[in-house]
């Protein structure tokens, strides 16, 4: 009985790129069965991962197109929204400041980072929330943004709320 041929794709493997240990079994009994060399086996690995970068580049392209594309969508969402102010008024950058406050305050950089990769960040809903925690946060006088708060509030204050 004939021992059976190993391939060897240690050459292959990289911290850049992988080949998946599932295909790599099925792909062997194929190419003994062709009775393909080593150096044959290489330069059809060499093929497939050069086919594979190509297509990683093309997906990560898409990816990109996708995320510019959802970001204009919401930017357009953002001027229909009739609950937020015209873009280039005095009261837009006020409403911003309130919201990118609130934003810069309580997001993890983890969290920054998951709404800028998925650009939620711009999604008129998002800007809205934490422009309403950001108003929330001015008026009950707890110095969050690093202003200082205006007066002692009494603990019935900070419970209840400031009733004038």
């Amino acid at each position: 009985m004939q021992e059976e041929f190993i391939y060897d794709f240690s050459k292959f493997k990289s911290d850049e790129f992988d080949f998946d240990e599932e295909l790599l079994k099925k792909f062997q009994p194929v190419a003994r069965k062709l009775n393909l060399s080593q150096e044959s086996v290489e330069m059809l690995m060499e093929i497939a991962l050069e086919m594979s970068k190509k297509q990683k580049a093309m997906y990560e392209k898409d990816e990109e197109q996708k995320l510019k594309d959802d970001i204009s969508k919401y930017h357009k969402m953002f001027r229909q929204d009739s609950d937020l102010p015209d873009l280039n008024t005095k009261e837009a950058r006020n409403y911003m400041k309130y919201a990118n406050d609130a934003y810069s305050e309580l997001c993890s950089p983890k969290l920054k980072e998951f709404m800028e990769h998925s650009g939620l960040n711009y999604h008129p809903e998002i800007i809205k929330l934490f422009h309403k925690i950001g108003e929330l946060m001015a008026s009950d006088g707890v110095d969050y943004f690093g202003k200082p708060a205006l007066r002692e509030l009494s603990p019935a204050e900070i419970l209840y709320g400031k009733h004038e």
